[in-house]
Parts: C-alpha cells; sequence; structure tokens
C-alpha cells in the first residue's frame, strides 16, 4: 500500500488533504539492522491552512538475496494544529500480522481504537512518531501499531556527533526508559536519529539521508 492509498483509506476517520495543502518538507531515514541496510522510513510534511499534516511510509525488508525472511510496512497520516496534536490514522503489515489504529481528540482526552479495543488516552498524550518538537515533553505516548498507551522516562545522555545527510553533527541524545525502550537524537529540536533493540535482539539504527527541514522548530 503506498502513501496515496492511506490518504483515501484514512478519509472515513480524518479531514483529508485538500488540493490547496502546501508542501513542507520531505525528511528521510536509512534503516540499518546491525549495521546492514534494511529499508526505509520517510515522512512528507505539508500546511493546509492552519494544520501541519505529516504522511508516514516505513518500509523494510531482512533477507538474503531474493528470499524474503521478514518484511514490516507502515503507514500513517497525522494532523496537527496550534502545538497540538489532532489526530492520526495508521495501517501496519507486521510481517503478515495486519494492525490499523485512529486516534482523534475529543473533549475529555484523546479517543483511540486499536488493537485492544477503544479508550481514552490523557489529552497531552503524542503519537509515537518522535518528529514533532516538543516530543520529549510528553510523559506518555500512544504507539501508532497497537494502539496502546506507553510511558517513559526521559534521561538526557548528552551531546554526540550523528550522520546527517552524509556529515556528522553534533546532536543531543535522549534515552527513553519503560513502555518505550530507544534512543533518540535532537538537533535544533529537529528529530535526526533513533536507536533501538528489536524483538528478535538485532540492533537498528536510523541515519537521516535528508537535511532537517529549516522550518520545522517553527510549526506552530
Amino acid at each position: 500500500m503506498k502513501r496515496r492509498a492511506l490518504l483515501v483509506g484514512a478519509s472515513a476517520w480524518l479531514v483529508a488533504p485538500k488540493a490547496e495543502a502546501a508542501p513542507l518538507a520531505t525528511v528521510e531515514f536509512r534503516v540499518l539492522r546491525n549495521g546492514r541496510d534494511i529499508g526505509r522510513h520517510r515522512l512528507a510534511l505539508q500546511r493546509e491552512g492552519q494544520d501541519v499534516l505529516c504522511a508516514i511510509d516505513v518500509e523494510l525488508r531482512v533477507g538474503l538475496g531474493p528470499i524474503t525472511f521478514y518484511r514490516y510496512g507502515h503507514e500513517n497520516l497525522e494532523r496537527w494544529r496550534a502545538g497540538q496534536f489532532v489526530s492520526f490514522a495508521s495501517r501496519t503489515d507486521d510481517n503478515g500480522s495486519k494492525y490499523t489504529v485512529r486516534a482523534e481528540r475529543a473533549a475529555d482526552g484523546i479517543a483511540v481504537e486499536g488493537a485492544d479495543g477503544a479508550y481514552r488516552a490523557p489529552a497531552d498524550a503524542w503519537p509515537t512518531t518522535y518528529w514533532y518538537p516538543g516530543f520529549l515533553d510528553r510523559g506518555h505516548w500512544v504507539d501508532t501499531q497497537f494502539g496502546r498507551l506507553r510511558r517513559a522516562r526521559v534521561v538526557p545522555q548528552g551531546e554526540q556527533l550523528v550522520s546527517v545527510a552524509g556529515r556528522e553533527l553534533a546532536a543531543r541524545r535522549f534515552r527513553l526508559e519503560g513502555d518505550l525502550a530507544l534512543e533518540l537524537w535532537y538537533r535544533d529540536g529537529r528529530w535526526v536519529g533513533l536507536a533501538a533493540t528489536a524483538p528478535d535482539g538485532s540492533a537498528l539504527t536510523y541515519r537521516l539521508v535528508t537535511d532537517p527541514p529549516l522550518t520545522l522548530a517553527g510549526f506552530g
């Protein structure tokens, strides 16, 4: 399924992007497993009136030549307004196991429908997509694959050089401990790297191959 299909499929859940939506930026990461390239994680940002829309597309494949051992696909369409998360709709194919999640802001919190049914998440919960400025200021998040509420502690780890569009640049490193167990890197408020351990014990690393958009920190 490509991004166009997601936008069509999500139209029953969200207000789909209109023709006058203006592209802002495309952000792309290489995804490495134990140092070997296995796919891409892309974010396409656009502005629609006062809203910022983010279409996310993740495609991963682990194999040997033409033989595929594992395949992962994830698509998500988010809407943000005035610095506040509004809604998202996602579809995931995890090596044949399929999941859909929808989340939308309501008067009493975030209405979520996911793998475990429907519930209300706290009003200040954000999706686990890492890119929006202020992600680390949360105490809980809605994961976009299963729709489950995740809690974690954010532990600053100082500065470290990371690869950004072929250059080594200093970025701030943070470790998340709890329901979310991973490391994230940010430079000037912009997401530039990730490291985590996959369920099979392999090491996953994200390397940014596009320059982070200069306007990202100004999204209000």
